[in-house]
């Protein structure tokens, strides 16, 4: 009796917390967008962007009880740019990322998406760059279009080498496109190493659990005197940090119950 009525309790608490998200992400999308879509288009910087982002970010985060930990933000300074590349093993990274990172930050996204109404509008408007991946050649012009776009902004990128999430927390292997574009845009590389947010929301599910995630920001790497040719090494070079940043700390904080599903 007693176990059945906790039982219905919790389901019922798991109902209201998935009730209270699903209304501060509407909120938080209508009133954030707003500003995007009628001043993305002049705000050349992307200083409006990147408040309203960061903003969206940490409210939707905060609705979904989502405790995070930086280390190392003084690595990093803010009048710079960079080419964040980060580890991927969650949805929740991009909302950490944007969250956690101090900078105005545009995406590279397929060229599929700019053609859905209002939210390509809304891509477009905050300055994300277009990538065309049906062919070599197509892929090769979408990235000197990249390289131009970051040389000719005060913006930084983030990229996920990886390409797709890790359903175990391991490493997988690194693409080479992002690398190529930060040797050849001489912007500096910082490893970012998420460790957690695949316990909280594993890849596939809309089971949220409770725990902590800790947000790694490591030593900015150098590409000044880099050529395309060192692509290897520069890859090697990052994955490496973000392979020891796994060994180093635990996900034992991570509790994996679940809190509620989305």
């Amino acid at each position: 009796m007693y176990a059945t009525t906790l039982y219905k309790k919790r389901n019922h608490l798991t109902s209201l917390r998935f009730i209270w998200v699903i209304i501060h992400l509407i909120l938080s999308v209508g009133i954030l967008s707003i500003p995007i879509l009628t001043m993305g288009w002049f705000d050349r910087e992307k200083k409006l962007v990147g408040k309203s982002s960061r903003l969206w970010a940490r409210w939707v985060l905060w609705s979904m009880g989502i405790n995070y930990e930086i280390k190392g933000m003084d690595h990093l300074n803010r009048e710079h740019q960079y080419i964040f590349m980060s580890n991927h093993e969650s949805a929740l990274d991009i909302l950490l990322s944007v969250a956690c990172l101090p900078h105005n930050i545009i995406f590279l996204a397929k060229k599929e998406l700019f053609s859905i109404p209002v939210f390509g509008w809304a891509m477009q408007a905050a300055g994300m760059i277009k990538i065309d991946r049906q062919n070599r050649e197509k892929a090769k012009q979408s990235l000197d279009q990249a390289v131009y776009k970051l040389i000719d902004s005060k913006f930084s990128t983030l990229l996920y080498p990886e390409g797709t999430r890790s359903g175990t927390g391991e490493i997988l292997p690194f693409k080479k496109g992002g690398f190529i574009l930060a040797i050849r845009s001489k912007l500096p590389i910082v490893p970012i190493t998420i460790i957690g947010a695949r316990i909280v929301l594993p890849k596939k599910s809309m089971k949220l659990h409770k725990g902590n995630i800790i947000f790694i920001i490591d030593v900015p790497i150098d590409t000044a005197d880099l050529h395309v040719e060192d692509k290897n090494k520069l890859l090697t070079q990052c994955r490496n940090v973000m392979i020891q940043n796994k060994r180093t700390y635990s996900s034992e904080q991570i509790h994996p119950y679940e809190l509620y599903s989305i």
